[in-house]
């Protein structure tokens, strides 16, 4: 925490003591009350799920991490058992520790990007079908997926390269990361899945939220084989959802001019057209009228889903109290 004085720092450290534990001891169990949260000190320390098949690998966290903290700020039971690898020693803190280092930017920043991509992994996939009847499965991209999705990228032909990055060439690897690790409050990924093989990905739709926060960019990416069978309206709709529960009003994009494919589905929910460059078109709509190209029970578990990860995320670091329109999945 660079930057903070000394008294700031002896102000959090008087709130917060050390655990220590050796390799094998439980810290906290899945279901406990979630009241404090721990940095890793020294050591390693397991997080996993207790599920009915048994224990769930999520993550191998090792000094500098921050667990807990999402049960704290959001009042709720802890999601996962906390085991140390080795022996291992932890800062722990309740909630006045945590408001303390929430007021530092850094720390800030760094905990809301952790809180939402958590809030992401936990979430259950949401089941649609599209207009032609093929079921689907749609989640938040995770960085996880990044394998996946540059396999998919290279898959792409030529147009469909064009049309997503204006040029026939595959995206660089830093391009690739940049789509990947997001941070689900101001760039916002959603992934379609094949409804029976969860590894196959069939196309993304994301926002980037521009320099005026009611406003966002948004952008679309289809596999060749899944193109004209109606994905378009709905990756258009997903985004308009996510959109709408991040508190944006706006969307954007850039469309070739010869896409027809795609002027069709934004013509659906009459946005405005302009000539941006020559053969691109700067194409504007307004994000509740995307949300409801979705029928209303798709868009409300998408709405749902969004809400956990972008307002529970973002909203709760600064203002606990704020009650969540949706009941919190389990």
């Amino acid at each position: 925490m660079g930057g903070v004085g000394a008294e700031r720092l002896n102000e959090i450290a008087a709130r917060m003591w050390r655990l220590r534990a050796d390799a094998g001891e439980v810290l906290v169990r899945q279901g406990e009350p979630g009241d404090t949260f721990g940095l890793v000190l020294e050591g390693e320390v397991r997080v996993s799920l207790e599920s009915a098949h048994g224990p769930r690998l999520l993550a191998d966290a090792q000094v500098g991490a921050i667990l807990g903290e999402l049960a704290v700020l959001r009042h709720q039971p802890r999601t996962a058992t906390l085991t140390a690898l080795t022996p291992a020693v932890l800062a722990m803190g309740g909630a006045a520790a945590l408001e303390l280092m929430l007021d530092v930017p850094e720390v800030r920043d760094r905990i809301r990007r952790l809180a939402s991509a958590r809030l992401a992994r936990d979430l259950r996939p949401v089941h649609a079908s599209l207009k032609d009847g093929t079921p689907i499965v749609v989640r938040p991209l995770l960085a996880e997926d990044r394998a996946a999705f540059d396999t998919e990228l290279h898959r792409l032909s030529e147009v469909s390269l064009r049309r997503r990055f204006f040029s026939p060439a595959s995206p660089s690897e830093s391009m690739v990361d940049y789509l990947v690790h997001i941070d689900y409050a101001d760039h916002f990924a959603w992934v379609v899945l094949d409804s029976n093989d969860h590894s196959q990905g069939l196309a993304t739709a994301r926002f980037v939220r521009l320099a005026q926060p009611e406003q966002a960019e948004m952008a679309f990416g289809t596999a060749d084989r899944y193109q004209g069978r109606g994905i378009g309206t709905f990756l258009l709709g997903a985004v308009g959802v996510a959109a709408v529960e991040a508190g944006i009003a706006k969307l954007v994009g850039h469309v070739l001019e010869d896409n027809k494919a795609m002027r069709a589905v934004f013509a659906k929910v009459d946005s405005t057209t302009h000539f941006d460059e020559p053969g691109v078109l700067l194409v504007e709509t307004e994000a509740a009228a995307a949300a409801a190209l979705l029928p209303d029970a798709t868009r409300e578990e998408l709405a749902s889903a969004v809400h956990d990860i972008v307002t529970a995320a973002s909203l709760a670091l600064s203002s606990p109290a704020i009650p969540a329109r949706h009941a919190p999945r389990a």
